[in-house]
Parts: structure tokens; C-alpha cells; sequence
């Protein structure tokens, strides 16, 4: 079995790792990547566990971000060193994500784990949201898309089988662009699901030959379609697709800050920040358009 490395981002999960070195395996690496700014705990945790051979310190220069670069150029150096490995970041930070998509893309294994402290109340909160979100039964309104496609995103309110997705996807993303196809599969199927149908797009030339029949020439129809569709899945008011499409045009497509705050304007925040954390992976398949 490979060996794995977890790679971890003090300035995000703070101490809350410290367990780890008693669960992985001896064979297995831990990189702790920490700036001058660490706490009293991890340089006393630091002292104890100096000479443990599974724990490699690596001191960060501190700065907006800076510590997620370094982390990032030592998993890149790592995956080509070797590349039969396992990795995982463990960090709450949600700006990995691309880059975790990115080499999973490539066939490299690799997630992220975070760590959440959740009231009680909160706890509450978030389970009577999820019971109303399976209870509600969403379609597509008429004004969400153009009329090509009404009526065959989420006909009668039903969800989509994982065929249907992919169809769907194939009305807005290009067979050609293969990494837009790994964004929004796993969008809407999730990573596990979305990247197996990947994988069988890519190696399936007769497959992607079908799908590409389905391909909207309406660069305002593809975007907005896929929005919808992402709402739709996620249990979100497709009602939002054209508001969403239009924010999202409006900016830069990294100036994601500017979008998610157009996006609480625009939406509220409540559930909070839904729309933005589900269209997301979506933005610069959507500014390609």
C-alpha cells in the first residue's frame, strides 16, 4: 500500500489535529506547515513531537495567503515525486478546492478534510433546513431559461437520473472541455459520482461524440442552463439562474470576493451562502462562454 501524506494548514484548523500522529500509519508523513504567528499550544505540541519520524515541520512566511502557496508548491513537489501516493489537506480553507480538482482531474488521489465545532443550536438550525430542502419539490420556472429547454431540466418536479445530468451539462459545456465537464459533474453529482462519469466521458470518444449534438451556439442559454440546473439539483430557487448569470458576467471571474458578495445582496443569506458555495466551481466554465 503507498504512502500517504496529510498536509496540514495550522493557520485554519489551529490545534485541532494533534491527535493524528496516534491514527496514521508509521509508514505515513505528516506535514505541518505553521508561521511565526503559531500558538503557545502547537510550539509545546512541537517540543514533545520533534523527533517523531511521521511529523515534518515546515516554518511559513506569514501573509495574506502566503502559507496556502507554500502548501501548495510542496504538494505540487510531492504528487511529482510521487506520484503513486495518497494526499490530504486537512484545512476548512475553501480555496483548495480547485487545486484539489485540478490533480484529481489527473488522476492523483486526493481530498480535503476540515474540522467544524457546531453548537447545539446550530446543529438544530442545519437539520430543520436540510427536512425542508428534501421536503421541497423544485422546478424549473419558465423564466430561468429560454424556451429550448423548459420542461426538460426537472420535469414535474422530479430529480434528474445521473444520465439526464450528464445530457443536460452537454447542452452548456463543450465536449472539448474536458476540465468544465469535471467542474460541473461534480457540482452536481458529487466528487464521487461526477468524477466516474468523468473518467468515462474522457475515455469514450463515441460518448462524447453523442453528447456534443446537444450543444446550445446561445451563450446566454448555456449559462444560464447550467446554473439552473446546479440550483435545481441542490434544491435551490432556479428562479435565481438569470440574476446569478448576470452577476457572474459582471465580474472578473477571479474576483470571487466581488461575486459572493453580489450574491448575499442579491439572495440574503440565508441558507447561508448556498448559492455561491454550489455555483462556485461553475464561474470560470461560465466566463469561458
Amino acid at each position: 500500500m503507498s504512502r500517504k501524506y496529510y498536509l496540514i494548514d495550522t493557520e485554519n484548523i489551529g490545534d485541532r489535529w494533534f491527535d493524528m500522529p496516534k491514527k496514521v500509519r508509521r509508514k505515513d508523513r505528516i506535514i505541518t506547515f505553521y508561521t511565526k504567528h503559531h500558538s503557545r499550544h502547537l510550539e509545546e505540541f512541537m517540543a514533545n513531537q520533534v523527533h517523531n519520524p511521521k511529523i515534518l515541520w515546515l516554518e511559513c512566511t506569514a501573509g495574506t495567503n502566503a502559507l496556502d502557496y507554500q502548501l501548495m508548491g510542496v504538494l505540487s513537489y510531492l504528487i511529482a515525486k510521487h506520484p503513486k501516493a495518497s494526499f490530504c489537506i486537512f484545512s476548512n480553507d475553501k480555496d483548495y478546492r480547485d487545486t484539489i480538482d485540478f490533480w484529481k482531474s489527473r488522476g492523483i488521489k486526493i481530498r480535503q478534510r476540515g474540522f467544524e465545532i457546531i453548537n447545539k443550536k446550530k446543529a438544530k438550525r442545519r437539520k430543520e433546513r436540510s427536512k425542508k430542502n428534501k421536503d421541497k419539490k423544485s422546478s424549473l420556472p419558465e423564466k430561468a431559461l429560454p424556451a429550448a429547454s423548459q420542461g426538460k431540466v426537472n420535469a414535474g418536479g422530479k430529480k434528474l437520473t445521473e444520465e439526464q445530468c450528464v445530457t443536460e451539462i452537454a447542452r452548456s459545456v463543450p465536449v472539448s472541455d474536458l476540465g468544465g465537464w469535471y467542474q460541473s459533474l461534480t457540482a452536481l453529482l458529487g466528487q464521487e459520482k461526477g468524477r466516474k462519469w468523468y473518467l468515462k466521458i474522457r475515455e469514450d470518444a463515441s460518448m462524447r461524440v453523442s453528447l456534443s449534438k446537444y450543444y446550445s451556439n446561445d451563450e446566454a442559454f448555456r449559462g444560464t442552463h447550467l446554473i439552473a440546473l446546479v440550483l435545481s439539483c441542490h434544491d435551490l430557487d432556479t428562479a435565481k439562474a438569470e440574476d446569478a448569470y448576470k452577476i457572474i458576467q459582471s465580474h472578473n471571474r477571479k474576483n470571487l470576493k466581488a461575486i459572493n458578495a453580489d450574491f448575499n445582496k442579491k439572495f440574503g443569506k440565508n441558507p447561508p451562502q448556498r448559492y455561491y458555495k454550489v455555483l462556485r466551481p461553475l464561474v470560470q466554465i461560465i466566463k469561458k462562454k
